[in-house]
Parts: structure tokens; sequence; C-alpha cells
């Protein structure tokens, strides 16, 4: 099986619209902790909470990626931590299945489990065939960020609707270069299949790397045969930008936006389907905490002129992962606004997210939540992962 063990596990609303929440500055209902089965608030939301921390077997579930499938179901996808919230450790993939608009939730489904070896980051892709492609990250268990080695790329698939998952296969060799370290990541986050041309059709995951003898850089994978083969593609010019989110724009570029260190996050520009960029660098009205935050990037619709409306999500402060918003951009990710909170009330931690749209225009959220940004006495950060359905009829983006 490579570089993984036999102990290796992969089994096979309202009327109201977000442009009007925008506009009011909403606060979210409630804090997490609510009842899974999930609830409306006045805004015309619906809460509900597919992964809480301590339940499933899991102290902490991180690093949420969300899909809508062709059929309707939502998806919900996260890193399962057994022992602790830490990075390294026994952690498994897992996902949570809603034939109800994410309402309620299906049993919990363990996708990747090898014991103490890390099984994480699930990145998911929902092909035009309705087949939806898994990509994850496997790596030897270490006790701590300085003993790092080799990570290594795996995928799968599933052909009806998220109930069962082909067996996996390492895809490691085609997606690295020589002469970056072995250290890697993928998203976290959703891949896109490609609506425009150039390369309609291609598949556009979002990546990242450490370079030998400089700091970590964004770039993207790119498969012409369905998530069979895979290439390396474009790399961010500006260093360093790390975990990152990528969208297509409403004339056919793609725009790769990457978590940095200095507080804005770093926007790199494609204009020949990813083989290349363009242009790289910070942006100035996109905050994130100086020490960096993952975000999500969702194209939602192709307007006319070829401008794409793009929505945003990531905690808009310079200090904590908290004030998490999510933005709105008519004119290809030129200007945004300022937003809507979804967090749980000033100073609630809101950390790594992901977008999704419903068929009807409702946009999907699925955000790390708690209690505080930072430490209260007697509570933990991490409390679990919300999912958001946001009403948002489709003729708001126009």
């Amino acid at each position: 099986m490579g570089p993984l063990s036999r102990r290796q596990l992969l089994v096979g609303l309202s009327t109201a619209s977000l442009g009007t929440l925008l506009a009011a500055e909403s606060r979210a209902r409630s804090a997490p902790g609510r009842p899974a089965g999930g609830d409306g608030g006045s805004d015309g939301r619906l809460v509900s909470d597919p992964f809480i921390a301590g339940e499933g077997g899991y102290s902490c579930y991180r690093t949420p990626g969300l899909a809508i499938t062709q059929a309707g179901t939502v998806l919900a996808f996260c890193g399962g931590r057994v022992d602790n919230c830490k990075d390294e450790g026994n952690i498994d993939v897992v996902l949570r299945r809603s034939s109800d608009g994410g309402r309620s939730w299906g049993p919990l489904q363990v996708l990747a489990n090898d014991g103490p070896n890390p099984c994480k980051i699930p990145l998911p892709v929902v092909l035009p065939s309705g087949r939806i492609l898994l990509l994850w990250l496997w790596n030897a268990s270490v006790k701590r960020e300085a003993n790092r080695g080799k990570r290594y790329v795996r995928i799968t698939h599933s052909d009806d609707d998220g109930r069962s998952w082909a067996p996996s296969r390492d895809i490691t060799d085609q997606v690295r270069l020589r002469g970056w370290k072995p250290w890697y990541g993928i998203g976290p986050g959703h891949g896109i299949v490609k609506q425009l041309e150039p390369a309609a059709g291609r598949i556009v995951v979002p990546a990242r790397h450490g370079r030998r003898g400089g700091g970590s850089a964004s770039h993207l994978l790119l498969s012409d045969d369905g998530g069979q083969s895979w290439r390396v593609g474009a790399v961010a010019s500006y260093s360093p930008s790390s975990e990152c989110t990528v969208a297509e724009l409403g004339d056919g570029r793609l725009m790769l936006n990457s978590r940095s260190n200095g507080g804005r996050r770093i926007v790199s520009i494609s204009n020949d389907g990813g083989l290349t960029m363009a242009s790289s660098g910070p942006d100035p009205q996109l905050i994130e905490p100086r020490n960096g935050c993952q975000a999500s990037l969702l194209t939602y619709s192709f307007g006319a002129n070829r401008q794409a409306t793009l929505l945003f999500s990531n905690p808009v402060d310079l200090q904590q992962r908290t004030n998490g918003r999510l933005r709105l951009s008519r004119d290809n990710g030129q200007t945004w606004s300022r937003g809507f909170g979804y967090g749980d009330g000033p100073g609630s931690f809101s950390g790594y997210s992901d977008l999704a749209r419903f068929a009807n225009g409702d946009v999907a959220l699925l955000v790390e939540a708690g209690a505080s940004a930072v430490k209260a006495r007697g509570r933990r950060r991490h409390d679990g992962i919300s999912f958001q359905r946001i009403p948002f009829p489709l003729d708001a983006a126009t």
C-alpha cells in the first residue's frame, strides 16, 4: 500500500437575501452546542452542528471541507483528532452526509484511519458526472513539527453520492517538483472544475509547498482527465504564501487566494487556465490575523460583462481568529463588501471555513467554531465545526 500501513482503512429556507444580511451586518444567533438537528435564526439562516468536540470518539474536529453533490446532498468532511487539537498525532478523515440541506446529519463515516499516523486535510471536488473526488494527506506520526518528514497525497472517489468510497491511491510523485521540501499541503477546503475557456473542464486544486532555501509558496494542481492523472500548474510568485483557495473569474481567469503572515491575503491570478501566474501579491482589502488563517473563496455565479460574483469567508481581525465574516464581490474580486458576521458574537472564535452553493442559490458555510478567540478559563477554543445555510436567492447576485 505504499507509504500506508496495512492498518490504514478506507471504506468503501427563507426569502431573505444574503444582500439584505450583508447590509444588516447581522450576527450569529447562538453558541455552539445547540441541538444537532439544527434550527433557524431570525435572519433566516439554518444552523446545525455536524461535528461537536468530544463526540464520535474524537476530542477535536478541524480543517473542514464542504461539497454539495449533483443530487443536492451536503457532504461535510474534516479531520477527526483523537487525542487533542494538535496538528500531529492520531487523526482520521471523517465525513457526515445530510440529505435535507444541512438540517440533520447521518452517522459519522471514517474514510481514512491509520492509527497513530495522521490522515488529514480532506479536499473534495464535485465533477459534472456526479463523481466526487477526495484528496487527502498522510504522513508518518511525529511528536512535533520539527520532526516532520515527507507527506503523501492520496485520492479516492465516490460514485454513489458519498455513501461509499473506492480504495485510495497515491499521487504524490505526480504533484511534487524536485527541489521542494518533503512537507506538502493541499487546501484546506475544496477544488473546482473550470467552467469557462481557457481549459474548460479542467480540475483545479489549491496546494502549497516549501522550497529548499526559501519560504513557502502556494500552487495549483491540474487534471484534464477527470482526476486520473495530475500535474503541477502555476506557482504563486509571492512568498510566503501557504494554505490557499481557488475560484474562477467571469472571464475564465483563475484567482488563487492564499494565507500569508503579514495581515493581508495574497492574491495570484492565472490567465491561461492555471499553467502560469500573471500576478501575485497582497490584497489590502482582505485582512487576516498576522499569523495567518485558512479562508474560503467561492465563485457564486457568472454575470454580464465577463464579471463573476465571488464569496469569501475568513476571520477579519489582525490579532485573533475572530470576527468571521462572509464578504461579496460582484466584479471579479476587484472590490469587496464589508460583509456580514457569521460568528457567535463579539470575541467568538472563527477558524477555518469552506463555502459551497445550493442549486436554489442558498450559500452553505462549514466553519470551525468556538466560544472565545482566546483561551477562556474552563473553555476550549475548538468547540466543533458548525454548518450554516444562508438564504441567497439567485437574483441577489445580479
